[in-house]
């Protein structure tokens, strides 16, 4: 007996010895006992009756910015906001026939179909960075990975604000359809907030590279002027964000300050109410700020995949230059188009219409046709589509899709899961049970004999 006692251990050892030499067992046992406490760790986590009190506060505003974005009126003033982009568009078609002599019809048998591609995998490459940075803003706080939930939401993020002023409104639907699809609501509410400020922080600093490269450069001209006034206003936006995420007194006297001034002149109506918003957002802020500044390894993500969507996005415009043939116009090169393209995006930033509408098309045409001459109005119409139009298809796709088959398919899918779970309560309690009456027997036997 002692012999076989001893083999069997020896045996025992050998099989230690030899998980503790494979490195990637060692790395998944990790991972499971990081994410096992993580799970628990949410679970251990519950709201205050106070906090639960804000967080549904915020859940029912964002629900009446839905509501109130979907009435007829406004409904109706997107519509016009969409028409009066296609009718700009359509103005810079008959300008460049009549006042260019080099306008060139659309040959489609002359166009480098392989640069046409080269757009169109940039384009995707955008959307996949940007699922990734909201899937991981979800699992990071759930543990459940959800790549269908992670797309669907940023696309509706984008249609919102493709058709907002100021391209503002689309943080409500996010938070509203994140948390219609059972994402917890401080995680639902601080998604949308973490990306804009992770997305803004980013922007401004690719933007100030290109700002000054386009002036040590001898690049400026009217855009360049313009871009100067979208920087100030986008570099001083993201100050006040930080500068309020950290130092909430401070933050309070300023926002006081500001808010008395407008309502002196009469820019703001109900001075309580505005400054209650305000420093809830300011509050917000402060929390994904002190939570994020635990998660270095996030923020370094999150700013990877920002910068790999700028790049993708200014890239853009260079490979639409070399989509059509060359017609007699300046040479661009790589650089210029980048830098040109985040002065466009500049530009355009404090027009207070959807997507920029107007400033967008006339600062494109200025900066671009002499590189593109006769090919602008296709190069302009290609480029609008991939910054502007294709958020707005994406959108109507996803709220059909949702409406006609979607929502429904996802009531199904909770439903089965709600059963699944019962059934399995309903089978460890038969369990339970059958265990503490074959105990009863047991002993009831062993008493007898």
């Amino acid at each position: 007996m002692s012999r076989k006692k001893a083999e069997i251990e020896k045996k025992d050892e050998v099989i230690l010895t030899e998980e503790q030499k494979s490195f990637f067992s060692r790395a998944l046992t990790k991972i499971k006992e990081k994410k096992a406490k993580k799970l628990q760790q949410i679970q251990n986590e519950k709201l205050s009756e106070e906090e639960s009190k804000k967080v549904e506060e915020k859940i029912e505003e964002a629900t009446r910015e839905v509501s109130k974005s979907n009435s007829k009126k406004k409904r109706i003033s997107s519509i016009i906001f969409f028409i009066f982009n296609l009718v700009l568009v359509a103005a810079i078609l008959i300008w460049n026939i009549f006042t260019t002599d080099d306008f060139s019809p659309l040959n489609i048998l002359n166009i480098k179909i392989e640069n046409f591609f080269y757009v169109l995998l940039l384009l995707a490459a955008i959307v996949f960075v940007e699922v990734v940075s909201i899937h991981r803003m979800i699992y990071r706080k759930t543990m459940r990975s959800r790549w269908h939930l992670s797309y669907k939401s940023l696309a509706i993020l984008h249609y919102y604000d493709a058709i907002t002023p100021l391209s503002t409104g689309g943080q409500a639907f996010m938070v509203t359809y994140l948390t219609n699809r059972d994402v917890p609501a401080p995680t639902a509410l601080s998604i949308p907030i973490a990306k804009l400020l992770f997305q803004n922080s980013t922007w401004i600093i690719i933007c100030f590279v290109c700002l000054v490269i386009s002036f040590t450069n001898g690049m400026s001209s009217l855009v360049s002027a313009a871009s100067v006034i979208g920087f100030i206003l986008g570099f001083l936006m993201i100050a006040v964000i930080l500068f309020f995420s950290f130092s909430k007194k401070l933050g309070e006297k300023v926002v006081s300050g500001g808010l008395k001034l407008l309502a002196k002149l009469h820019l703001i109506k109900d001075y309580d109410k505005m400054y209650a918003k305000v420093m809830q957002i300011v509050e917000d802020y402060q929390k994904i700020m002190k939570e994020y500044g635990h998660a270095k390894y996030d923020i370094f993500l999150q700013i990877i995949l920002n910068t790999l969507r700028l790049v993708c996005l200014y890239s853009i415009p260079y490979f639409i230059y070399l989509i059509f043939p060359y017609q007699g116009g300046k040479i661009g090169s790589y650089g210029e188009f980048f830098i040109f393209s985040a002065l466009i995006e500049l530009a355009a930033s404090f027009i207070p219409l959807p997507g920029g509408t107007g400033m967008n098309e006339i600062t494109f045409a200025a900066l671009f046709s002499d590189y593109l001459t006769g090919n602008t109005f296709w190069a302009l119409l290609l480029w609008r589509f991939c910054s502007y139009y294709f958020y707005l298809l994406q959108g109507i796709a996803i709220l059909s899709y949702d409406t006609v088959y979607g929502n429904k398919k996802y009531r199904w899918v909770k439903k089965k899961l709600a059963l699944q779970a019962e059934s399995q309560d309903f089978r460890r309690v038969q369990i339970e049970n059958f265990r503490r009456e074959r105990d009863g027997r047991r002993k009831k036997q062993s008493k007898n004999a």
